[in-house]
């Protein structure tokens, strides 16, 4: 009844017993992933969803970030939740792998807006949907990112479920239905990293968790075993199933250990960035010293973040060769134009990815990454970074030159 006790789960959380370090955490979430939408309010994507909402019209419910208009709930969701992860810029939890405050927040917001929630039964749901979606995306890693589902739609639709149910105060049998109906909703294809549909998948995922818990609140009987029937959710999307570690109690709470991005890319290219910025400084003669660069990151990251010329802003953030080179060049890749379609495509930025190998390797954990670069003056100097823990596992070293390595 692995569906059922998810849902019971999710009901029980209370801003009264959480601990004040998860509030204080689900605030900074909320926040941080609201400010993520107000800047991305001008994206293309952004721009057409939001477009669409509002021609629909409906109920006014629900406030479209950054301006008075109120939409339906489910519009708000949708649009909102678009606008969170239009800039890749929206945190992270490495248990989905993926982003469940851009599905969330949306969600809960909307909803929270249109049955006139508090403040504290607003962070309390978002909490449960938060700590859903994570158990959920243990449940079926790492089979499910890897086949090609983006986790954070998938799986993040399920939290937002949970939370949208936790809001409502279902009972557990609705709640179940919940997170049944949002399993079958479950959608997100990693083959639209790099364009519009990314950003989409988190509206969609917003939209859904809405729909599904005010379905169940009608009435809507989806049963409670979506997840772990034989040709449910998990065994459907996944070739790992692990109900022991979805109701493992022993954990932290997860939202703990959420990561806040600092550049504004998708967080698989932050740790050869940090190595870009640690080697830099150890180039007499800065990037005129480059010869060639060796990246190797973790295997999962070639399905990912391995575009290897991107053309655009967007294909830009998903490029392991292009970060390295924003690193070495000592770009500030916490702002946005970074990664606009102008600094992707300068000379000078083109010169350095063009130098840039990558390799992979399974000793490698799936933020880690270790550079090497050789330089004119006939050295090498490396670095490895660990993005999921923000630190350097190597200092910068120095070696002698390898020029016949057949490692580039």
């Amino acid at each position: 009844m692995l569906t059922r006790r998810l849902g019971e789960l999710a009901l029980s959380y209370r801003h009264e017993t959480l601990p004040a370090e998860a509030r204080a955490m689900a605030v900074r979430c909320i926040l941080d992933a609201t400010a993520c939408s107000l800047a991305g309010l001008n994206e293309p994507a952004v721009v057409m969803v939001r477009g669409e909402v509002a021609d629909q019209g409906g109920r006014a419910e629900s406030t479209l970030l950054g301006s008075s208009l109120r939409v339906p709930a489910g519009g708000a969701a949708l649009a909102n939740g678009t606008a969170a992860h239009a800039l890749d810029y929206d945190d992270v939890n490495l248990a989905i792998p993926g982003h469940a405050t851009a599905v969330g927040m949306p969600a809960v917001l909307a909803l929270g807006e249109a049955i006139g929630a508090s403040g504290r039964e607003t962070v309390a749901a978002f909490v449960a949907g938060y700590e859903i979606a994570c158990r959920v995306g243990l449940l079926v890693a790492p089979g499910h990112y890897e086949r090609g589902f983006h986790a954070s739609s998938t799986v993040g639709g399920i939290g937002a479920a949970a939370a949208c149910a936790n809001l409502l105060r279902l009972s557990t049998t609705q709640a179940a239905s919940a997170l049944s109906l949002a399993a079958t909703q479950a959608s997100g294809l990693k083959a639209l990293f790099g364009n519009m549909g990314k950003p989409l998948h988190a509206g969609l995922a917003a939209r859904s968790g809405v729909l599904a818990a005010r379905l169940a609140a009608r009435g809507f009987d989806a049963g409670s075993v979506a997840l772990e029937h034989p040709q449910g959710f998990g065994r459907a999307m996944s070739p790992d199933f692990k109900a022991e570690d979805a109701l493992d109690d022993s954990r932290d709470l997860f939202i703990l250990a959420n990561l806040f991005k600092y550049h504004a890319a998708c967080n698989g290219v932050h740790a050869v960035i940090e190595c870009g910025r640690l080697l830099r400084e150890r180039l007499p003669n800065g990037s005129a010293s480059i010869v060639r660069v060796l990246v190797t990151s973790n295997p999962a990251s070639d399905k990912y973040c391995n575009i290897v010329a991107p053309s655009n802003a967007l294909e830009g953030k998903f490029s392991l060769r292009l970060s390295a080179a924003l690193g070495l060049l000592g770009r500030e890749t916490s702002r946005l134009s970074a990664y606009s379609d102008g600094a992707v495509s300068a000379a000078e930025v083109i010169a350095v990815r063009d130098r840039v190998t990558v390799a992979f390797s399974a000793d490698l954990g799936m933020m880690e990454s270790i550079m090497e670069v050789e330089t004119i003056e006939g050295e090498r100097v490396t670095t490895r970074y660990d993005a999921g823990a923000r630190k350097p596992i190597d200092k910068p070293r120095r070696g002698a030159s390898k020029r016949n390595s057949n490692r580039w």
